[in-house]
């Protein structure tokens, strides 16, 4: 079928077997979340002993491995951009941007259901001038020859997220949120699937398309499926506003660009 296989971690436990393994497998792409190089900020985002340097640590493993054995593998660091952290994401471009076979992926914080009030409110970016700084300081590094993954119209759209909705009374799963009427259609549908506890599924919002641990369909047989049709219809059709960085409308064009750009 010609699929590619990718995944995301936080690199705690990466070592140099893990490296050579997932290097050798062919893997296509490995995410590894990042939300600042100074660890007083990113570990008070992700609250792990020593976690910065095992994230920074696991991206020169991958890094190494990737260049010993001469492979195609693209590593990808991703940043939440929050009220912590605006800044901290130029830095991790600075340092990752321009180096072979790297790129780095922002996205705007969004809640979580169930997600404690205080949480959310020191995520949350408040100052929406100092966001719009550090969106145009994106775009400037981009026209620079950042490899950063996003497009106009995600940057766009995580700004349009942040004023629609000031009293951040939407989650990353239940807001009413919708993006321009002159967007072009999603198209998470078409190119992109994933596994989770067993469903195979197109976009968290629309129902799964199979069951690979139960049913007896394969992966080729549920993607060319009659219900796989029905769902990718009500993908297609949806005008929901999505910034998530794996979910956000990115034209494939803009992605073949990209990984052309850092193979």
């Amino acid at each position: 079928m010609g699929l590619d296989f990718r995944f995301t971690t936080n690199g705690y436990i990466m070592s140099q077997e893990l490296a050579s393994r997932f290097v050798a497998a062919g893997l296509f792409n490995i995410g590894v979340s990042l939300e600042a190089l100074d660890p007083k900020i990113n570990e008070a985002i992700r609250p792990y002993p020593n976690g910065t340097a095992k994230t920074v640590e696991a991206i020169e493993i991958l890094r190494r491995e990737r260049e010993r054995q001469k492979k195609f593998l693209s590593i990808n660091v991703k940043t939440v951009l929050t009220e912590l952290n605006l800044e901290s994401f130029l830095e991790i471009a600075e340092r990752y941007g321009k180096l072979d076979g790297m790129m780095v992926t922002p996205q705007a914080f969004e809640g979580m259901a169930g997600m404690p009030e205080e949480t959310k409110q020191k995520l949350f970016v408040k100052d929406l001038d100092r966001f719009r700084r550090t969106l145009d300081r994106i775009r400037e590094m981009k026209a620079d020859g950042y490899n950063i993954h996003v497009t106009e119209q995600g940057l766009d759209e995580m700004l349009k997220a942040y004023v629609e909705d000031k009293d951040h009374k939407s989650t990353m799963h239940n807001k009413k949120l919708l993006m321009d009427a002159d967007a072009p259609v999603c198209n998470i549908g078409t190119d992109n699937m994933w596994i989770q506890d067993g469903y195979v599924k197109l976009c968290p919002y629309h129902p799964p398309i199979g069951d690979f641990l139960e049913g007896k369909a394969t992966l080729k047989e549920i993607w060319h499926g009659e219900m796989t049709k029905r769902v990718r219809a009500q993908t297609r059709a949806c005008r929901r506003l999505c910034t998530i960085s794996c979910l956000r409308r990115t034209p494939l064009s803009h992605k073949v660009k990209t990984f052309l750009k850092i193979a």
